[in-house]
Order: structure tokens, then sequence, then C-alpha cells
């Protein structure tokens, strides 16, 4: 588990250079970054007006799937512990494209401090992996969900088979970009929240996307 403190030196880089970060998500997703976060969005299930809530929402890269999916009456929440990721989120969506629909609150995921019941559905991609305390943050977010209604991932796994040779250079190379904690057993927790869930894997099972139902 990496510090928050760590995590946000991390990320107060990628709000400043969003570019980059942009560029180095086309080696992450192995070039399916659009057609992965359109599902995610997709698998949340929201209608027009719905008010969704972003976990790790990072500089924004979600809101303009979500923003189709809960059109200009529905709300986003974005939520993150960093705040120059969030400023960069500010810049584009609410300054630049005068989008009013977008709340934006900073702070740690395991600190989430919403209204039970108040959204109608939750996203988090390649956040939770990089959350500290992720259990607790997640045990919030079910929280803070309607009955009946869904949250998904979007995460990372490790390599298996013949590229797991990969495998030490993806650790190095993520615990320094992403504050990434490939040591969670994120499906296992989300199960353990959920009961039956939806596991869906791409790219050789590296990435995978998670759907639980409030019941």
């Amino acid at each position: 588990m990496y510090s928050l403190n760590f995590i946000n030196k991390i990320y107060s880089f990628w709000g400043k250079a969003p570019f980059i970060y942009n560029t180095l998500n086309l080696i992450t997703f192995l070039g399916k970054e659009k057609f992965l976060r359109q599902n995610t969005v997709a698998k949340v299930g929201l209608k027009k007006g719905d008010t969704v809530l972003d976990i790790a929402c990072g500089f924004g890269v979600n809101f303009e799937n979500l923003r189709h999916a809960v059109g200009k009456n529905g709300k986003i929440i974005g939520f993150d512990y960093t705040q120059g990721m969030l400023d960069a989120a500010k810049r584009k969506y609410l300054d630049k494209l005068e989008w009013k629909n977008v709340e934006l609150i900073q702070g740690d995921a395991a600190e989430l401090d919403l209204p039970e019941g108040s959204v109608d559905g939750i996203i988090s991609t390649l956040g939770i992996s990089a959350i500290p305390r992720h259990f607790i943050a997640l045990q919030k977010a079910k929280n803070v969900l309607k009955p009946g209604k869904n949250m998904v991932i979007l995460d990372a796994n490790l390599f298996s088979g013949l590229l797991k040779i990969f495998n030490p250079f993806l650790k190095l190379a993520y615990i320094i970009s992403a504050s990434w904690d490939y040591k969670k057993d994120i499906i296992g927790d989300f199960k353990k929240l959920f009961g039956e869930i939806q596991l869906s894997e791409y790219n050789q099972s590296t990435m995978y996307i998670l759907k639980g139902t409030k019941k």
C-alpha cells in the first residue's frame, strides 16, 4: 500500500501533463482505451437525468462518455484525492466547455462522505488499484449507491502465461507512474461486497471490468 502523499506527488505531475498521461494510456490499454472506457460506462446502465459518481476521476477522462449517458440534465460528480487533477478537469470542462452539471470534490475515497443512496451509478477506471484502504473506499461507495443501481470498475492485472516475463517491468513502471498496487485482490473484495458480480476480461486478461448491483 502506498501513502496518500506518494500518490498525490505522482498525480499532481500528471495533472500538469495530461498529454503525456494520455500517451501512456495508449500502452496501458493496448490501443483499446476508447472501447474499454465506453464499455465500462455502458455497463453502469445510466439514464438521462441520472447522477453518476466517478471515483478517482483524474482530469475527467470519463466525463464525455458519462455526459452522453446522463445528458445535460444529469449530474457528474468527479471525486479525486489530487487537487492538481481536479484543477485540470475544471479548466477543461467547467471553464472552457462551460459544463454546468459537473461537481468536483477533493478527498480520500476511504473517507467518502456523500448522502446514503444519493447516486444512480458509480464508475472507477484504474483508480481502485491505486487507492489506499481500497476496501473501505468500496464500502463507502456502495453506501452512496441507490438500491438496484450499479457500480462498475475498470482495472488491470499482471500478465499470465508466457507473457508474464514482462511483469517485472510492468510492476516497476506502473508503481512509479500510477502508484498501482498489483497485490490487491480487487475482484475478490468486490465479490465480498456485492455477492454475485459480472467479470469481463480483455487484452489477454490484463484488463477487466467488474459490475456489481446493490441489492
